[in-house]
């Protein structure tokens, strides 16, 4: 059974680009392809778990989120998730950037 993505939750409908095409911006060989993927999801995953808290955990993850599809957070700006979380606005913009170096971004 195939499911139908709707537009909203369509990666080819987002305002931002994925982490991916920064890394990799050329088509390669599938293969290649697929290792650039995974790098870039053990990467990401492994920062989020870098945190000591699972609420730490979950601020990273909707970092993650804001950069790679803010659409699919529910907050507007960085402003509301900060405040959503109670964490000063410099934490989480400090998350982000470092985000973004972890990943080569």
């Amino acid at each position: 059974m195939k499911t139908q993505t709707l537009p909203e939750n369509d990666i080819r409908h987002a305002d931002r680009r994925h982490p991916v095409d920064f890394l990799e911006p050329e088509p390669t060989p599938e293969q290649e392809r697929l290792d650039r993927i995974c790098e870039v999801l053990s990467r990401t995953f492994g920062w989020v778990a870098e945190a000591d808290t699972v609420e730490q955990k979950g601020l990273r993850a909707s970092v993650v989120l804001y950069c790679v599809r803010a659409d699919l957070l529910g907050a507007d700006t960085l402003e509301q998730l900060g405040a959503t979380v109670r964490m000063p606005q410099a934490v989480v913009d400090e998350l982000v950037s470092d985000f973004c170096h972890t990943i080569g971004w």
